[in-house]
């Protein structure tokens, strides 16, 4: 019965610790959400930015544009 005993005393031990890790983890697993959502925003950011520029360089490179430096 000893044995039971030093187990069930254990067990009861693991309780508050098992929690604290699953708390712990769920706090890891939002803050990793958060960065996820704040790298696609970035992205977001980035690829419009880069479809701006592509709007300006077709314009820029547009034929029949100033003929400043044309001889």
């Amino acid at each position: 019965m000893k044995q039971n005993d030093e187990q069930s005393c254990c067990c009861k031990d693991l309780l508050p610790l098992m929690t604290k890790i699953v708390e712990q983890n769920s706090i890891l697993i939002e803050q990793s959400a958060n960065k996820e959502q704040v790298i696609m925003q970035l992205v977001e950011q980035i690829d419009g930015s880069l479809a701006e520029l592509s709007e300006n360089m077709q314009e820029y490179d547009e034929p029949g544009g100033s003929t400043f430096l044309d001889g």
